[in-house]
């Protein structure tokens, strides 16, 4: 058995537990879950076969295979359906109003508590079977505001595209530190690496992407600027790495540069993200109806002088 900082384990399926149900061989190799625990794991997406993560605990072990156990899946409730913020909705296509603190879609750790998971158990509840949530494109999980996603797969496609050709306008709300006193766009190219954070990348890095946020102050306020910020690339972390590179980095966001921002003993960040996607504006992707979509604004996000939209 190894363990990582991460707090995941892993195994190797020695000769004698060949054929073993894969919820009694976890048991087994963690006593302490015992073969419930055990089977509600695999069902959370906590559990990995060499590289692809496994949902059915019945299925076998075979020697020589790798087991990953992410015990950190039990401790993630389902996201009821019923709480989900549905701003817009037709046959081929869902925009959903997250709110911050949920992911999109699954992580390493585990598929439950999603929005994608609550979706698909949403569709389902409602008679169809074996539902499809395509998505189109993520969101930070301490951020909040409006995702979408298809549910038909050829609508799937032409979101996609559209995506590639910069197609689809997204606007976020954003408070940054610091005094930003006029309109700026910074096209510093990213590079994202392999553990997944994301850097401003050399002039000479091969692996430098095109990317391009303009920001346009809204509000000035005590130590910090209220922008909107608008994306012509949808690169990870864009906004918050552009900010960050303009020496504005985003409220709550210590990766990046928020010396204010705080965290448990964990390392958990506790303060709020103050990154927010208000509004989306695209072609339906099978009907072609032009289609402008606008969330709720928290509280952070209101201008003190003319309210962009109701506040919670």
């Amino acid at each position: 058995m190894r363990t990582d900082p991460d707090q995941k384990i892993r195994f190797r399926v020695i000769p004698s537990e060949e054929g073993m149900l894969l919820r009694r061989w976890i048991s087994r190799r963690v006593p302490e879950m015992g073969s419930e625990r055990a089977r509600d794991l695999i069902r959370a997406g906590g559990v990995y076969i060499n590289q692809l993560r496994v949902r059915v605990a019945s299925i076998r072990v075979t020697a020589g295979e790798r087991i990953t156990i992410y015990p950190k899946a039990l401790e993630v409730a389902p996201l009821d359906p019923e709480a989900l913020r549905i701003v817009h909705r037709d046959p081929h296509i869902l925009v959903v109003d997250k709110l911050p603190g949920v992911a999109v879609t699954s992580t390493k750790e585990t598929s439950v508590g999603t929005l994608s998971d609550a979706l698909v158990r949403m569709l389902s509840a409602e008679g169809v079977r074996r539902p499809y949530v395509g998505v189109v494109h993520r969101l930070d999980m301490r951020a909040s505001g409006l995702v979408l996603f298809s549910t038909r797969g050829e609508a799937n496609k032409s979101i996609h595209r559209d995506f590639k050709r910069h197609l689809i306008e997204r606007t976020y709300v954003v408070e940054l530190r610091g005094h930003m006193e006029e309109e700026r766009c910074c096209e510093a190219p990213l590079h994202i690496r392999p553990n997944r954070s994301v850097v401003v990348a050399d002039a000479n890095d091969p692996k430098g992407i095109h990317a391009r946020t303009a920001f346009r102050p809204l509000e000035q306020r005590a130590g910090t600027t209220l922008v909107e910020a608008q994306l012509a690339t949808g690169r990870m972390h864009q906004i918050r790495v552009h900010a960050s590179h303009l020496g504005h980095p985003v409220v709550g966001d210590a990766r990046y540069g928020d010396q204010h921002a705080s965290a448990d003993a964990r390392g958990a960040m506790t303060s709020p993200l103050h990154l927010h996607a208000r509004k989306l504006r695209f072609e339906h992707p099978v009907t072609g109806e032009p289609l402008e979509l606008i969330g709720h604004t928290p509280s952070w996000a209101t201008v003190a002088a003319e309210p962009l939209a109701d506040v919670d």
